[in-house]
């Protein structure tokens, strides 16, 4: 009886693993949220790379020429368009996994594309057609970016489906540690910090979107 009281846990011993155990969680779980951020981050790149290989795509088979929207505005948008022209079949490639709605819901909450190109590289409708090769340095052209709306369509803290350099409004977001995910004109794909963003002439917001639409 003796030797069994004396190898059984005391309350003392027990609090202290518990409390152990609190320490270890702690130190844990923070590491462990920012490798599912780091994560998600990833795989926003990988889906801009798919972008940025289909826009190049597109424009080789329409004589350097990307279409920012759709011709009439509404639920089809540059994504429906390039979704449907170059088998890009997985909707959620053109959604960041890191943002609302995470997982492709409609056209309207997706990555954003530019929407201002300079003006003698546009025609059509609203400027709608762009020719890429217009542009003389596409390494330094953001095309497509992590975005969020501003309010922009109603909607509250989501993607958005286009940006512009000029706009006052700050729609390119620099969501994944600081840095926004983009891809160039030229199909490559930067994680552009502030220095970068404000090189390239963008005015990006880097905390939470606290403007608020009429969605959720």
């Amino acid at each position: 009886m003796r030797r069994r009281l004396s190898n059984a846990f005391t309350l003392i011993e027990l609090l202290v693993v518990v409390a152990v155990i609190g320490i270890l969680a702690s130190l844990l779980l923070p590491a462990l949220a920012n490798a599912k951020k780091r994560a998600r981050a990833v795989q926003c790149i990988n889906n801009l790379k798919q972008i940025g290989a289909g826009t190049q795509m597109y424009a080789h088979d329409n004589e350097n020429q990307l279409q920012l929207d759709a011709l009439i505005p509404g639920s089809d948008t540059w994504a429906t368009i390039l979704a449907t022209n170059v088998g890009l079949d997985t909707r959620n490639v053109f959604v960041c996994p890191s943002y609302k709605p995470a997982e492709w819901e409609n056209w309207l909450n997706v990555y954003g594309i530019r929407r201002d190109p300079p003006p003698n590289c546009v025609r059509g409708p609203a400027g709608i057609f762009f020719r890429t090769d217009c542009i003389n340095n596409p390494t330094e052209f953001l095309l497509v970016a992590d975005t969020t709306s501003q309010a922009q369509g109603g909607f509250t803290a989501r993607q958005f489906y286009f940006f512009r350099v000029a706009s006052p409004l700050r729609i390119v977001h620099a969501r994944h540690f600081g840095r926004a995910n983009g891809v160039f004109l030229d199909a490559h794909v930067e994680p552009c910090n502030q220095p970068r963003l404000e090189s390239l002439g963008i005015t990006a917001e880097y905390g939470p979107d606290t403007a608020v639409g009429y969605f959720p």
